[in-house]
């Protein structure tokens, strides 16, 4: 019975097949890692940190904090219903961590709703034209000034560097300064680029063009 509780010793089809039938996304890296869809997931997660040039693999230094991971997964829909993608991403155990240890400052800015409905009033007034984007795998471009390492997630153990850690050089989903982090490597990008920040509201950017 318990097998069939927890799924993490259900075949390979058994596992897709109870997938399909509950309709949920598995919770664990050995239920996920038990079908091909979620394994090629992982496999473009950590590919995309890597790429990043997010960690280093390093020996741990004495007495230091190890913070560990988890896969969260999560299939994505269509407005039809259909499967966009299956996705797999990595996070830290945030909730580990100690101030002043791994982490000192966390606070970021968050747009206010008025904020957000003046300047949507403001291009409907004017006739201008509003886009918007989504960044990938954003809170990995934030580089972090603390020391923190990372234990190997589950299923991407080296072999043979068991012991090692991985320290990182930007941040990740679920560390405590990830959201300040982030912010700060966007408002660097747009003050390069000339754009000048609301001294009242921290998260509007303002970019005045010659007519």
């Amino acid at each position: 019975m318990g097998d069939y509780v927890t799924g993490d010793d259900l075949s390979e089809e058994d596992a897709m097949n109870f997938a399909m039938f509950v309709g949920s996304d598995p919770v664990t890296y050995k239920q996920a890692s038990k079908i091909q869809h979620w394994r090629d997931a992982m496999d473009a997660e950590i590919q995309a940190i890597q790429k990043n040039d997010t960690w280093e693999l390093v020996d741990p230094p004495p007495n230091c904090k190890i913070v560990g991971v988890k896969w969260i997964f999560k299939t994505k829909l269509k407005e039809t219903g259909e499967i966009e993608k299956f996705k797999a991403r990595l996070v830290a155990k945030g909730y580990t961590q100690e101030e002043g240890i791994d982490y000192s400052e966390i606070f970021a800015p968050v747009a206010r709703l008025e904020t957000i409905r003046t300047v949507v009033a403001l291009a409907a007034t004017k006739k201008w034209n509003i886009h918007q984007l989504d960044i990938k795998s954003a809170f990995l471009h934030g580089a972090i000034n603390e020391n923190v390492y990372l234990e190997q997630p589950p299923g991407y153990v080296f072999q043979g560097r068991e012991h090692q850690v991985y320290k990182l050089k930007k941040a990740l989903y679920g560390l405590k300064q990830a959201p300040r982090a982030w912010y700060n490597k966007l408002e660097s990008y747009l003050a390069a680029n000339d754009f000048l920040k609301c001294p009242h509201e921290h998260t509007l950017f303002v970019k005045k063009k010659e007519k």
